[in-house]
């Protein structure tokens, strides 16, 4: 029962967190166990969140055993359906032997058909990379096929979570599912070792992984690829006439964008240098104006700039009553997960989750108690009270809304700024833009070039 409640309360809260939460392949994950489900692992107690959401029936985890404190959060864990993981790093050389014991329960959890949930990746790392996998599922599935003499049908489904911006509310989520891999077509490899035949499977879902998520070799390569994406992916989404918000389609983009990084670096790195180094440059400059890159992908003419900045005033005018009313009855429960997020931890995977599992109680008790304080002082009741209370999570959301119209009129009171004081600036900024426009589009010919039969995915790129 309490998994039930909360698993259909993370569900509208993960709706409200998130801007955009969209999921490929959805349907893989409604197949009949018994399953492993296993993902990457970005941003903590967020991940499987988001992934045990999408899924109808009941969950067992894999956590690491320092989750499992004494009192109410170790009941609370066990409540869950978590199993606890004896990592060596947090308990030493005896892990093994308890670790025997977590083994022999997922065998028997998964012979019954259930579905298990696995980080192979062991730890939480806010990275766009997927890091070396522990063989802890291989020899789970393995080991669970073997004692039903590989007669189970157990198969494990990959799952990509991709985050734009792990750890900041109304941010977007990625869900990429991937075709399941039957631990059975590794039967022959078990019998002849176990040990090798472990690793096999290991490599293979790190195959499947890879190909699921965003995974940057460096930290270096990631902030390059970001910076191309910054630049460059609005023109690459209007030239392949895809929908702003088609996330699976921008992922394939970056994912192409990575491979050119590749490709270049391999090839021509002192190319990639001169590039990262305009970039930079470019970045720095528009920075210094309080402009972001996509400011200038359609620069506007000084009668849309005049008139547009008129259209936002009038907004800002006549929306500022509503944006009162939002900020007065939703700023402290907005307010108080960040900052208790913050108190409770100083690692940033944690934030996310945090705030979100905090902002799921603050909100329904302030709202709570403003209600009763508007029947009690103020004397509302009936529809008059329902409109109310509505109207409080609405004028919530119009708050955000009008902070994102003041970053429209400010970003449009710095271009009246440029056209009549300082054109000269504009046009230096349009000048470097265009120059590294005219690189990205010749290295991204040469790249396509590069292959005899562009397959889908390097056209898309």
């Amino acid at each position: 029962m309490l998994y039930f409640l909360l698993k259909t309360m993370f569900q509208i809260a993960l709706r409200v967190f998130f801007r955009s939460f969209t999921v490929h392949n959805r349907h893989l994950l409604f197949s009949e166990g018994p399953l492993i489900v296993v993902s990457n692992h970005p941003n903590t107690l967020m991940d499987p969140v988001v992934t045990a959401s999408l899924m109808k029936q009941n969950i067992y985890f894999l956590a690491k055993s320092s989750f499992f404190k004494p009192g109410i959060q170790g009941w609370l864990f066990h409540r869950l359906f978590m199993i606890p993981v004896y990592r060596r790093e947090d308990v030493g050389e005896g892990s093994t032997a308890q670790n025997d014991a977590t083994f022999s329960k997922c065998y028997e959890f998964l012979g019954k058909g259930g579905t298990l949930m696995v980080f192979p990746e062991g730890n939480s790392f806010m990275q766009r990379r997927l890091r070396p996998l522990k063989t802890g599922t291989a020899r789970i599935g393995l080991g669970a096929e073997a004692q039903h003499d590989f007669k189970l049908g157990l198969r494990i489904i990959p799952v990509g979570v991709n985050y734009s911006d792990p750890s900041r509310f109304r941010s977007d989520v990625f869900v990429n599912v991937g075709e399941p891999i039957h631990v059975k077509d590794f039967q022959a490899a078990y019998v002849q070792d176990p040990f090798h035949a472990a690793h096999a499977l290991t490599d293979h879902l790190k195959e499947q992984l890879e190909a699921l998520v965003i995974h940057t070799e460096t930290d270096e390569e990631d902030a390059l690829a970001r910076q191309v994406e910054a630049v460059y992916q609005d023109t690459l989404v209007k030239e392949l006439d895809l929908a702003e918000s088609e996330p699976q389609e921008r992922f394939l983009i970056t994912k192409g964008i990575l491979q050119s990084i590749k490709y270049f670096e391999a090839r021509q790195p002192e190319r990639v240098h001169q590039l990262r180094t305009e970039l930079q440059d470019y970045l720095q400059h528009l920075e210094s104006v309080n402009l972001v890159p996509d400011a200038l992908k359609d620069v506007p003419r000084r009668r849309e700039v005049a008139w547009g900045t008129v259209q936002t005033l009038l907004y800002l005018i006549l929306g500022f009553p509503v944006y009162l009313f939002g900020v007065v009855h939703n700023y402290l429960p907005y307010f108080l997960p960040a900052k208790i997020a913050r108190m409770l931890t100083k690692d940033i995977e944690f934030y996310a989750p945090i705030m979100m599992t905090i902002g799921m109680f603050t909100f329904p008790i302030f709202y709570a108690l403003i209600g009763w304080a508007a029947h009690a002082w103020l004397g509302l009741s009936g529809w008059a009270l329902v409109a109310y209370l509505v109207a409080l999570p609405v004028t919530g959301f119009f708050v955000l809304h009008y902070w994102h119209r003041i970053q429209i009129a400010r970003r449009n009171w710095i271009f009246f700024s440029l056209f009549y004081r300082r054109s000269t600036v504009l046009q230096s900024l349009l000048a470097q833009r265009n120059r590294l426009m005219q690189a990205l589009e010749q290295a991204r010919t040469e790249f396509l070039a590069s292959f005899p039969e562009n397959s889908a995915e390097t056209k898309r790129a």
